[in-house]
């Protein structure tokens, strides 16, 4: 399984792009723009064609998942945190897809029970953050739910992914880097984990 992160920029015909990468294949795409306000994420979602918003999971904005029918919400660690047990089970169940980013894998045991999807990072040296580097390397421990390496995940390394007992990746640089070739890259990547997946 594998998901696509927006770019934290505004990319040239971003939408056009996301259309593509769903029709591709991509399994959710994560809308994550620290720094648009409500007019910028209502321009971008008018632009995507309505049948897309079930596999677009939202990151941190209560407001666009209210407004649009998502397919579910990410909450960043300070998000969460600031967010008693009963204000998740209440916010999350709202959405067929819920997740949050960890930094340890003793966090995979210990996170609140609504959340289906964990993003575990960094995994590998960040493609689009310089300097911040790959911290896990070897199995997962025991999981009762999905848990996705984040961090640096391409063509070259998603097989590892899969060896160490990751349920998906989220990509970003790997795909926002050349955007021109983000459907290519997508692609590859996909296929080298359907293979494995396969073996």
């Amino acid at each position: 399984m594998i998901w696509i992160i927006t770019s934290p920029e505004r990319i040239h015909e971003e939408a056009v792009i996301i259309d593509a990468l769903l029709q591709a294949g991509v399994d959710r795409i994560m809308l994550r723009k620290p720094q648009w306000r409500a007019p910028e994420y209502d321009a971008l979602m008018e632009e995507i064609d309505p049948a897309w918003f079930p596999r677009i999971i939202v990151h941190d904005n209560f407001s666009v998942c209210n407004k649009y029918p998502v397919g579910g919400i990410h909450l960043s660690g300070k998000t969460r945190d600031h967010m008693t047990g009963c204000e998740l089970d209440l916010c999350l169940q709202r959405y067929p897809t819920s997740s949050t980013g960890i930094h340890d894998t003793a966090a995979i045991a210990l996170m609140h029970r609504q959340f289906d999807t964990l993003l575990l990072s960094p995994v590998f040296n960040s493609i689009s953050k310089p300097g911040y580097y790959g911290r896990f390397a070897g199995s997962l421990p025991e999981k009762q739910r999905r848990v996705f390496a984040m961090g640096g995940v391409d063509a070259g390394n998603i097989h590892q992914v899969w060896q160490w007992g990751f349920d998906g990746a989220a990509l970003l640089g790997a795909i926002w880097q050349d955007p021109f070739k983000a459907v290519e890259n997508y692609q590859r990547i996909q296929e080298i984990w359907n293979r494995n997946a396969r073996t």
